[in-house]
């Protein structure tokens, strides 16, 4: 065996010192002999790029560690490996491209970025013969991205789902468990530090978009901006509607789900009654989970800690030491297909058909059924069964209606004319439904 000052040596450069980068920085450093007897090669973190750098501890950074404030400087040190883990737009954007363009490794969490880029960094990757690691862009501490560049490339997927916002599966959770409200679950989640000081990104679903859109790119190779992707968060959801979910034996989980249907990929991010039988149904806390189904192996549930520092720095750090074997040519092999950015056409929610789940708050008066029967059978859709449970408040009543499946555009409209009867006290409610 090699001497170590014979071996190779990797130099690392780290943009940012928040939670994940610090606890990378930290990893690199504490693990910095097994990785080497791993990758066979020294990992020297030679420069760190943070603004507040002068403000921090750092007392467990070697003094050969360069720090700097300058974005310039940061991509002027000589390095091997560039780990992005600013998050944000700028300077990131600039860092991945000008890293991938000088035929670095690159390793990123910036699910925003994967999301809305991701097929300029691929191609770049490819052009200038770089490297391009992003496991921590979904899901945290999970291998789903390995898993489908790599273990799954040998099958054709034909649908993928999954929990994949800690924040808002934390919210669901409580509110199934505790029956309060959603503002109460959502300060108790700020308090424990699951949830931002501002939490609009997480529970308006725009968050779990950003990852499916990684996620369907790679499964499916059309890669779709999350702009693209129907989305519903969970702020609507009440107690009354966990309560009726519970029931109808389900949970009430926010999915992002793609599926391949006709040639059309399908995509769609909402809160679902999930049916207490399926694995994501049991999915609770701050956890994430994936399941993923391909043609010959069927399915396949990936579950653990969607975020945090120690989780998420896993997955940073094994992408640095794929991207030290690359460096060294011994890059093992994984998909590398170049995605193009696609439409999901304006049939797909013709194609979607689920059965839903309809609760109204309405001032109790005759023909309230009959008149909401009237709406859905104008749309062929088929009532399964009218649930009401006693209420002392006959003033603002609630009640749950059932339909078979449906396709979602038609639901969309049943619920927008259905919202104009003058009997409701807020507008109805519908939710997908997902069974086996």
């Amino acid at each position: 065996m090699a001497s170590n000052s014979q071996l190779p040596e990797i130099r690392i450069a780290l943009a940012g010192l928040g939670t994940v980068g610090g606890a990378v920085g930290r990893l690199l450093i504490e693990e910095k002999e097994r990785y080497q007897q791993e990758v066979g090669a020294r990992l020297q973190l030679a420069v760190v790029l943070d603004r507040r750098y002068r403000d921090l501890n750092l007392s467990w950074l070697g003094s050969d560690t360069r720090l700097t404030d300058s974005v310039d400087e940061f991509l002027q040190t000589p390095s091997d490996i560039v780990v992005e883990l600013l998050g944000g737009t700028d300077p990131a954007h600039h860092i991945i491209l000008t890293a991938l363009s000088m035929q670095k490794g690159v390793v990123t969490a910036n699910k925003a970025l994967m999301a809305r880029s991701g097929v300029e960094y691929l191609n770049t990757a490819v052009k200038c013969h770089s490297y391009l690691g992003f496991e921590a862009s979904v899901a945290g501490g999970i291998p789903i991205i390995r898993a489908l560049r790599r273990s799954l490339f040998a099958d054709q997927m034909s649908r993928l789902r999954g929990i994949l916002n800690g924040t808002c599966n934390f919210i669901l959770t409580e509110m199934t468990e505790s029956g309060r409200e959603f503002r109460d679950v959502l300060a108790q989640a700020q308090a424990l530090g699951y949830a931002e000081a501002d939490p609009s990104l997480d529970v308006s679903g725009r968050d779990t978009a950003d990852k499916l859109s990684i996620l369907a790119g790679l499964s499916f190779g059309l890669w779709i901006h999350p702009s693209e992707i129907p989305t519903r968060g969970i702020s609507d959801i009440w107690p009354i509607d966990v309560n009726y979910a519970k029931k109808l034996n389900s949970r009430i989980r926010l999915l992002g789900i793609a599926e391949q249907r006709n040639k059309s990929l399908l995509l769609r991010v909402s809160p679902f009654l999930v049916d207490s039988r399926l694995p994501l149904a049991s999915v609770s806390g701050v956890l994430n989970a994936i399941e993923v189904v391909g043609k010959r192996l069927g399915s396949t549930v990936y579950l653990g800690r969607g975020a945090g520092g120690d989780p998420t720095s896993v997955s940073v750090v094994a992408d640095v030491l794929n991207a030290a074997l690359w460096k060294q040519g011994r890059a093992l092999f994984h998909r590398n297909q170049i995605l193009d950015r696609k439409a999901t056409g304006s049939t797909a929610s013709q194609l979607e058909k689920y059965p839903f789940y309809i609760r109204f708050f309405v001032k109790d008066q005759p023909g309230i059924i009959a008149a909401i029967a009237t709406v859905l059978a104008n749309r062929n859709i088929n009532i399964d069964a009218v649930i009401q449970e006693s209420w002392p408040d006959p003033a603002n009543l609630p009640f749950i209606v059932t339909v078979n499946p449906t396709p979602f555009n038609v639901m969309q409209e049943a619920i927008a004319e259905m919202a104009k009867l003058d009997f409701n006290k807020v507008a109805p409610l519908a939710l997908p439904r997902l069974s086996e």
